[in-house]
C-alpha cells in the first residue's frame, strides 16, 4: 500500500447504501402525522429532479416542522436497516481505495448510528476514519471542519454523493465533487448542476480519481469544467 494524503469523503444514503426503499416507507408512514401526502411512484419519479429544498416547498410541511421530521425519519431507520443493502461494487471500491492508500470517510444526514449499523453488517467499518452526521443542508459546513482537523488541504479532499445538495455543499467549500448517477437525484439533473465528474457505477470512481490526480498531484480547480464526463 502506497502513501496517500487524499481524502474520500463519501454520502452514504443513494451513494454507498440503497436506501431509497427504506426512507420511502418510513416517510410514508409519518405523512400522515406531519400532514404532507404520500410519495408514490409516479411522484417519486418527479421528485428525482428537484433538489432537497424544491422538494421540501412542494411538501408544504411548515418550516418548523421539519427537524422533528429528520428526527423521527432518523429513529425509525434502524427499524429498515436489515432491509438495506449497499449497492453492488461499493464493497470492492472501498477496500480497492484502502489498498490504494486512500484515506476514506463518510459525512451524512443519516444518524451515525445508523451508518455503523449497516457497515459493520458488511463489515467495512473499519475502512473510515470517520462517519459524522451532519444537518439536512449543512454537509459543507461539516466537511469543512472536518479538513481542518485531519489537516487536509482542499485541494487533496474530494466528496462524493448521489444529490443535487451534494455538490452544492462541496461548491460551498470549494472542494471537488463527483456526483453517481445511481442515487436519488436523476444524472441529468446532477448534470446540470455541474459536478466535476459524474459516474455511472462505482469502480468508475478509479478512473475518476486518476484523471484528478494523474501523476500524484493535485487537478487545479481551475480546470473542473473541462472535466465535466460521465464515466
Amino acid at each position: 500500500m502506497r502513501n496517500n494524503s487524499k481524502l474520500i469523503i463519501f454520502d452514504f444514503d443513494g451513494t454507498l447504501a440503497d436506501t431509497l426503499g427504506a426512507l420511502l416507507r418510513i416517510s410514508n408512514r409519518l405523512a400522515p402525522e406531519f400532514g404532507y401526502p404520500q410519495i408514490g411512484d409516479e411522484q417519486l419519479a418527479s421528485l428525482k429532479y428537484l433538489s432537497s429544498w424544491e422538494i421540501i416547498k412542494l411538501s408544504k410541511v411548515a418550516l418548523w416542522k421539519l427537524p422533528f421530521l429528520l428526527k423521527r425519519v432518523k429513529e425509525e431507520f434502524p427499524a429498515e436497516v436489515r432491509n438495506v443493502r449497499l449497492f453492488p461494487g461499493v464493497i470492492e471500491l472501498l477496500n480497492t481505495l484502502k489498498m490504494q492508500g486512500y484515506r476514506l470517510g463518510i459525512v451524512s444526514s443519516n444518524a451515525e448510528q445508523n451508518i455503523r449499523s449497516l457497515l459493520g453488517q458488511n463489515q467495512i467499518e473499519h475502512l473510515f476514519e470517520f462517519v459524522t452526521t451532519a444537518s439536512t443542508f449543512g454537509k459543507g459546513k461539516a466537511i469543512g471542519k472536518l479538513l481542518k482537523q485531519y489537516k487536509c488541504p482542499k485541494s487533496d479532499a474530494i466528496y462524493i454523493g448521489d444529490e443535487i445538495r451534494d455538490i452544492q455543499a462541496a461548491r460551498s467549500i470549494e472542494i471537488r465533487v463527483v456526483a453517481v448517477g445511481w442515487g436519488f437525484n436523476a444524472p441529468t439533473a446532477l448534470i446540470d448542476r455541474q459536478p466535476d465528474l459524474l459516474i455511472t457505477k462505482p469502480l468508475a470512481l478509479i478512473n475518476a480519481l486518476a484523471r484528478f490526480y494523474p501523476v500524484g498531484e493535485a487537478l487545479p480547480l481551475a480546470n473542473r469544467a473541462n472535466n465535466l464526463a460521465c464515466l
